[in-house]
């Protein structure tokens, strides 16, 4: 095969893996923004800003979730790629009953803990009864979510990114009916808009579990063999998602400490539009990340390095040109997409229209680090990727935002967040320049 057929082979792959995760990705971050449209037109700002106090915890879910769901799939995909379909099932049923036990302890902690969960996120006494109002019924579901989310990522590992999409647009469909139902029709508020959620969720989950009727897969329920190992493998290489994940929860959560000091409550209400919008952007190039992992690790496996560099590649200048593209959405009608969430309050939109310009010049260096990042996990260079995703959960970013407000005010609040992701590509790119894995790599199959 010639090195363009070769290309031109991986282009497609990357295009079949790719493009159901993006999509998929963008349906899944609508659960909370849809929340948000019908919160904001049918609660108010009160409930919008109780969706952004509780939104680290969804992150932390999701964060914890992807610590055991990618670090399994890694690992499961690299076992593929060797045709160890025995090894590669057991890490995914290991995955799987860690991320069930996660799920149970983490919820139920939250169920029983609601008011005290809801103030260490940040909520006043304005907010708490719209905090606990929500926060209980997403940590109910919850228990759900968190295997079924994990679930998906393996189904698309095990080459079916089509099944996976096709449980998440069934799920967002059913959250946007039900929303309109039980917010706009039976006026339930915020308790409404997250049973809606959790329903969506649920239904997803059993379209994905559909996967064990195909013959053709590696996935199966068997007996589970825990093995010490497996477990260190999964948990160290799915360390960097769980910090890139994680970053979302923490940069929010020094955002919001940050606004509502300097600005106030009304800072607060703004960013969680910026942040609902950022959401749904943000998952083009995490979905853009995710569907190139499965193609790299199993290549990884197949000791062919030279095709894991040639889809990072193509992954980056994918995820430039659809930043460009975000950035332009945001720039030129970043009035029209705040109006969505809040129809009542036209200084509300202007302040997060105004925000978004400068905020999202971030994703341009993003996408970038976020391919380099991948590139470390699946080489197995993982004190790479772990330090590089540590440095974007707590670091940068919280550095920027104590330097630049005393000297640029409120733009410089807004500045903080490109100033840190501008940091995290420089140093992804220098750590690239020393990686072992830039010389000619030594696996055999089998091994």
């Amino acid at each position: 095969m010639s090195q363009t057929q070769k290309t031109r082979g991986l282009g497609k792959e990357l295009s079949r893996y790719a493009i159901p995760a993006v999509i998929g990705m963008v349906v899944s971050s609508l659960y909370n923004i849809i929340d948000g449209i019908f919160v904001g037109r049918g609660v108010g700002e009160l409930g919008l800003g109780a969706i952004n106090i509780v939104y680290p915890f969804i992150m932390l879910e999701i964060a914890l979730t992807m610590l055991i769901g990618i670090g399994g799939a890694n690992q499961f995909s690299i076992n593929r790629g060797r045709q160890k379909e025995q090894v590669a099932n057991n890490i995914f049923l290991q995955s799987l009953y860690l991320l069930v036990a996660i799920g149970i302890l983490l919820n139920v902690f939250v169920l029983i803990f609601t008011p005290t969960v809801g103030r260490l996120l940040g909520a006043n006494d304005t907010l708490l009864p719209y905090v606990r109002e929500y926060l209980w019924w997403i940590a109910l579901f919850g228990t759900i979510y968190i295997p079924g989310l994990g679930l998906s990522i393996f189904v698309r590992n095990d080459n079916a990114p089509r099944r996976e999409l096709a449980g998440t647009l069934t799920g967002t469909v059913v959250n946007i009916v039900l929303d309109y139902l039980f917010i706009m029709v039976f006026d339930m508020g915020l308790a409404g808009a997250a049973i809606a959620t959790g329903i969506g969720q649920t239904i997803s989950v059993l379209i994905f579990a559909t996967h064990f009727l195909q013959e053709k897969r590696v996935l199966r329920f068997t007996k589970v063999y825990w093995n010490k190992q497996d477990i260190q493998k999964i948990l160290f290489n799915g360390l960097p998602t769980f910090l890139m994940e994680f970053s979302q929860s923490v940069v929010a959560f020094s955002f919001n400490l940050v606004l509502m000091s300097v600005v106030g409550a009304i800072g607060v209400s703004y960013y969680s539009i910026v942040m609902y919008i950022c959401s749904m952007f943000n998952m083009v190039l995490i979905g853009l990340t995710q569907g190139t992992q499965p193609i790299m690790s199993f290549r990884y496996g197949q000791a062919e390095l030279d095709s894991v560099r040639a889809v990072r590649k193509m992954a980056i200048k994918a995820a430039l040109t659809a930043t460009i593209l975000i950035y332009a959405a945001v720039f030129f009608f970043g009035d029209s997409l705040s109006a969505i969430f809040v129809t009542r309050s036209p200084e509300l939109t202007e302040m997060a229209a105004a925000m978004m310009k400068v905020y999202f010049l971030a994703f341009f260096p993003i996408g970038v680090t976020l391919m380099n990042i991948l590139y470390f996990q699946v080489t197995e260079q993982s004190i790479m990727a772990i330090l590089l995703s540590f440095l974007r959960c707590v670091g940068f970013i919280q550095l920027a935002l104590l330097l630049l407000p005393p000297f640029l005010g409120v733009v410089g609040i807004y500045l903080a967040f490109f100033c840190g992701e501008l940091c995290h590509y420089l140093l992804s790119e220098l750590f690239l320049k020393f990686s072992k894995r830039e010389r000619p790599l030594k696996i055999y199959k089998g091994v």
